[in-house]
């Protein structure tokens, strides 16, 4: 494909987007891919909005959550980024659409007992007091530590969240 032929199906699909999608949609959209703060102008070009339009959704998307504000490394307004906690939700989220919640119980224990595991084997309370403490530790190990750890982090939300949907729905059950 020459490269005329790749800029007018890029403009296309752009154009397609534009179309299909509200101002607000593809601000959120932006943001969503979003992991480095960016300044409104920046967000604006990327969800092809005004700074106006973007600055408004921006505004939105913080009250909810969903964006953090942060200050500009030039002190010349405010930069955006997704937050963590709406990373951790749609992470959460995400497990608890492919796993109920009795599989998840079990996976949450498993690793627990992994980690108490490494734990006891390395006496360390962490893959990064092991490292601090010389203590011997093959990388392979140390990242599978580290990867049982974040996802027993991300497992323990989306339980938490199972959990608190179903008294919730207890509670609302005549």
């Amino acid at each position: 494909m020459a490269e005329d032929e790749s800029t007018d199906v890029d403009e296309r699909v752009v154009a397609e987007w534009i179309e299909e999608t509200t101002p607000f949609e593809r601000v959120r959209e932006t943001v969503k891919r979003t992991y480095e703060p960016q300044s409104v102008s920046e967000l604006a070009e990327r969800s092809r909005t005004s700074e106006n339009t973007t600055r408004k959704h921006l505004r939105h998307l913080a009250a909810d959550g969903f964006v953090v504000e942060t200050a500009s490394p030039d002190s010349r307004g405010a930069c955006y980024k997704r937050s963590n906690e709406s990373l951790v939700l749609e992470q959460a989220n995400r497990i608890r659409s492919e796993v109920d919640a009795a599989t998840l119980a079990t996976r949450v224990a498993e690793m627990q007992q992994t980690v108490r595991t490494y734990r006891d084997e390395y006496d360390a309370e962490s893959p990064e007091d092991a490292v601090l403490s010389e203590t011997a530790i093959d990388g392979e190990t140390l990242q599978a530590w580290q990867t049982t750890r974040r996802n027993l982090h991300f497992a323990r939300v989306a339980l938490a969240v199972s959990n608190a949907e179903q008294d919730l729905h207890a509670s609302q059950v005549p």
